[in-house]
């Protein structure tokens, strides 16, 4: 009887202990999908080559901010006379690009020629390239706020005509800067209205307490209802990273939305700024504001 109660209990004992495993391995699971997360959406990488370039073209000028944060890095370009106040274009780059790989592409692309009469200003987020710190959310928005104080300040900025765009997943900041600051218009390209559903359209299982596993939110949705100046938005039907619907979400959370410009020809993610009508429109919106 004894012998039978032993093994009873030895049985229990090891269910116990499974459990206890099994729960382990899925917390640890957890904790591991949640900080992979970090690898899995930042790609920061530098291009050497590019800021050597950059440094022997007369009409760009390195830029530094201390926001005591972080220390920034970017790139200034002149339009215009470095002395005339100008109207100023703040780019928030996509994922895995840096500042002077994205400059010294629309310089030699031409593509700085569709912002005419526009100043352009591209600085790298914190833990990008040269800039330092860290990537969290209060990090990214002291950063933004940053660059767009430096912006204004310079003696090269019409501190009444400035524009904001931000490309893929960093519009979510580029959303934020224009809630947070005065801004005449802002460009969003392949933007979307928050990180669940951008996990969802991936794998379609953040729901109730999944959505736990989701690391970050960029609640760019959150921040549009505060958006004084008018918005444009730049889509594709055949976005294969953010499904054009995410687009069409966060344009309803606008105030002075404008319109929605979704493209049909077979524009894949990485194509926007290699596109004629893309260029163009931004093209249009831009000299619409000097009006």
């Amino acid at each position: 009887m004894n012998k039978e109660k032993k093994s009873v209990k030895t049985k229990n004992n090891n269910k116990l202990l499974t459990c206890i495993f099994v729960l382990f391995v899925l917390i640890l699971c957890c904790f591991i999908f949640r900080e992979v997360q970090r690898f899995i959406f930042f790609h920061p990488w530098n291009n050497e080559a590019a800021y050597e370039q950059l440094k022997e073209i007369p009409d760009l000028e390195e830029v530094n901010i201390d926001n005591n944060w972080d220390n920034l890095n970017g790139w200034l370009y002149y339009n215009n006379q470095k002395w005339e106040k100008s109207p100023l274009l703040i780019f928030f780059q996509g994922n895995a690009q840096c500042s002077s790989n994205t400059m010294l592409s629309f310089w030699t692309q031409w593509i700085l020629n569709y912002f005419s009469w526009y100043n352009v200003l591209i600085v790298d987020y914190p833990w990008y390239w040269y800039s330092e710190g860290s990537i969290w959310e209060k990090a990214m928005f002291n950063a933004a706020d940053a660059v767009y104080q430096r912006a204004v300040k310079q003696n090269s900025v019409d501190p009444n005509n400035i524009v904001i765009m931000g490309y893929s997943i960093w519009t979510w900041i580029a959303t934020y800067c224009a809630s947070n600051n005065k801004v005449n218009w802002l460009i969003l390209i392949a933007p979307y209205d928050n990180a669940l559903n951008l996990y969802n359209s991936v794998l379609n299982i953040f729901y109730g307490p999944m959505k736990l596993l989701a690391k970050y939110r960029f609640d760019s949705l959150s921040y549009a209802k505060n958006v004084d100046s008018e918005v444009q938005i730049i889509t594709s039907y055949n976005d294969e990273t953010i499904n054009y619907e995410l687009s069409q979400n966060l344009l309803e959370g606008f105030k002075n939305h404008k319109d929605i410009v979704i493209l049909d020809n077979w524009v894949k993610h990485n194509n926007y700024f290699h596109q004629e009508r893309v260029l163009d429109t931004i093209k249009e919106y831009l000299l619409e504001r000097l009006k």
